[in-house]
């Protein structure tokens, strides 16, 4: 009498030995017809799981088979990649690292039984299919952020397979998805104060896209006001004037402050004027700075030397 055994991955059982659970397969591969013994052990089919490898996998095997009444029955493995004999590959699982992208792996499956040795079957091929890159950060720079700034979208990503990783960008201003926006930069003028910029990155290695992963949200901050004009720093005569000019890339209002300069010398607080009327005792080199700030008490200052000849 026969006695029917199945095996599945990595159980060692009186069925068939150990057997392995993880590396694809098409469909199980069913030994040949032909006479069998009532006390020769067949394995009438077998098959490698998962069914989608990839180089991270871990290939084991499902088999089904029949086995002499009453005697415990083995299996010998032996796995084939592309066509050739895995050196010391012998267990019913195969270990990731041993084989890569590309490589077709088959198991060979042997059973045998207390008295006899039955006929040897080989799985169905499984091809070790591409593995999908993957986004490990993704990060916006700088990360103080002013509406003058250039942000750009840093980086960084893995492929198993050692493939070349392309990027996909989606900038995301306060929730709302910039549909023109497909570079890793983003430039002034998209954005102003108090936006919530956001960016979320696809990682693809032109044959399978990666999960998109997203930034944390940077929010664009108040930018002080800029003093573009320049100073006259040499004046001859009785009376010395010089409009302050700012620019705030946020448009507040600004004020203007005289924190050092001569005696006599004022501004005006909220124009820029500066005006002086020199005397003869001021002669000499005098230094000046003025500061520039908006409603939020960001500022800049504008520092120079004034020489007065008074003659």
């Amino acid at each position: 009498m026969k006695v029917r055994f199945l095996l599945l991955a990595l159980m060692l059982s009186i069925g068939c030995g150990s057997c392995g659970q993880r590396t694809a397969t098409e469909e199980s591969s069913k030994a040949p017809p032909g006479p069998a013994s009532a006390s020769t052990p067949v394995v009438s089919s077998v098959r490698i799981l998962p069914d989608a490898p990839t180089r991270d996998s871990e290939l084991s095997v499902i088999l089904e088979g029949q086995g002499p009444s009453g005697e415990t029955v083995q299996c010998e493995y032996q796995w084939v990649k592309n066509g050739e004999d895995l050196p010391g590959e012998t267990r019913p699982a195969l270990g990731a690292g041993a084989f890569k992208k590309g490589d077709t792996l088959q198991v060979r499956v042997t059973p045998k039984s207390e008295k006899a040795r039955g006929n040897p079957v080989t799985a169905s091929a499984v091809k070790i299919l591409n593995s999908p890159p993957v986004v490990q950060q993704v990060l916006v720079e700088p990360r103080v952020v002013y509406a003058t700034d250039t942000l750009k979208a840093v980086v960084k990503g893995t492929d198993r397979d050692g493939d070349l990783i392309y990027f996909t960008y989606r900038w995301e201003r306060n929730g709302v998805v910039l549909p023109e926006e497909r570079n890793e930069t983003l430039e002034p003028g998209r954005f102003k104060k108090g936006d919530t910029i956001t960016v979320e990155v696809i990682p693809d290695d032109r044959e399978v896209l990666g999960t998109p992963k997203k930034s944390n949200p940077v929010t664009i901050a108040n930018s002080p006001p800029l003093i573009v004009s320049s100073p006259p720093t040499a004046v001859q005569g009785n009376v010395y004037t010089y409009q302050v000019m700012v620019n705030d890339p946020d448009d507040d209002s600004v004020t203007f402050a005289l924190k050092s300069g001569p005696k006599g010398m004022e501004i005006d607080p909220k124009t820029g004027l500066i005006r002086w009327e020199i005397r003869k005792e001021d002669r000499g080199t005098h230094t000046i700075e003025i500061e520039a700030s908006d409603h939020t008490g960001a500022k800049s200052l504008q520092q120079y030397a004034l020489a007065v000849d008074v003659r």
